[in-house]
């Protein structure tokens, strides 16, 4: 890792009394200032001392009612961590580049505000340019069997691409938590719930509530108009398409995993007409493959694969866009 890097990344760690002298020895050994460190048991701290991420070593069960808070209740990004301290130098990599890329990437220009406030769901500064260099917009759309599959898609994507995901997952409210968690760690894209309002930043994975929807202009994207989905479905994958559709039109795009029932389908030809890509998860890599069926029906379907295929045909379109604009 750079050293100058390394250097402006300050961590907060929560771990056992046993571990946390390793985490921190092991961190310093990095060139990663610890500034503040207790056992993960006890209520946040009130004084961050301006660290850039939490670093939570948790049993290997961790309580779900503990996670939600942490992830409610930080006001930076956190990193969970199960089962101590790895011994390999790969594992202490990941750690470190994990640490990194939520500092850095988590939330473009963030900075702690107020304690408890967490910057994932604050304004990123700045006014998106959706000229030919900005980045896209992909919709991720799945239900059930979509997290596993997601998981797959991201885990074989490389980084630095100019993307930005919309994911509409159909979860309930008191999941969205765990799940962005989970996705969270399973790759070095940074996950995390779509907050009060964000502008389009590469390089970043937005859930969609569940709870509410989402309004998208031309200056970004926006949470909490207040309103639920009027579908029964939620998030409703097919407003969110007609959303994205209307703003982003030619530089966007929609990957359909697996799922049951047909939402999106109807969305996906507003993708089409306004000139984006319209991309599904092959049929029998997929646990229910309804949703990528009734699309396949409804309208031109560019290409279909497994998720591993997905994200090699995405990073390679990707690399033709950029080599096109140089």
């Amino acid at each position: 890792m750079d050293e100058t890097s390394q250097a402006s990344l300050r961590v907060a760690l929560l771990a056992q009394d046993c571990e946390r002298g390793e985490f921190r020895a092991l961190l310093e050994d990095e060139g990663i200032e610890v500034v503040v460190d207790g056992r993960p048991d006890l209520p946040l701290p009130e004084d961050w001392r301006g660290a850039d991420v939490l670093l939570v070593d948790m049993d290997d069960q961790p309580d779900r009612g503990q996670v939600e808070s942490l992830l409610r209740n930080a006001p930076v990004p956190v990193l969970l961590n199960a089962g101590g301290v790895g011994s390999s130098v790969i594992w202490h990599r990941r750690l470190v580049g994990k640490l990194q890329i939520l500092a850095n990437r988590a939330v473009p220009n963030a900075r702690i505000r107020a304690p408890r406030s967490r910057p994932d769901l604050q304004l990123v500064q700045g006014q998106p340019d959706l000229g030919p260099e900005a980045p896209w917009m992909v919709v991720l759309g799945a239900s059930i069997g979509g997290p596993k599959a997601v998981a797959r898609f991201l885990q074989a994507l490389p980084v630095d691409l100019p993307v930005t995901f919309l994911l509409g997952q159909h979860i309930s409210a008191a999941f969205q938590g765990l799940l962005v968690e989970q996705l969270d760690r399973c790759s070095r894209w940074p996950v995390a719930i779509l907050g009060d309002s964000q502008t389009v930043e590469a390089g970043q994975v937005w859930l969609v509530p569940s709870e509410c929807r989402i309004d998208i202009d031309e200056r970004g994207v926006r949470r909490r108009n207040e309103q639920a989905w009027q579908s029964a479905q939620r998030p409703d994958i097919d407003a969110l398409l007609h959303r994205v559709a209307r703003v982003f039109r030619s530089r966007c795009g929609v990957i359909v995993f697996s799922g049951l029932g047909k939402d999106g389908s109807r969305g996906c030809q507003a993708i089409t007409r306004n000139g984006g890509f319209v991309w599904v998860q092959s049929s029998e890599s997929c646990v229910i493959p309804n949703m990528p069926d009734a699309v396949r029906r409804c309208c031109e379907v560019e290409l279909s694969g497994s998720p591993e295929e997905l994200a090699r045909a995405l990073a390679t379109r990707c690399q033709a866009a950029q080599l096109g604009m140089n």
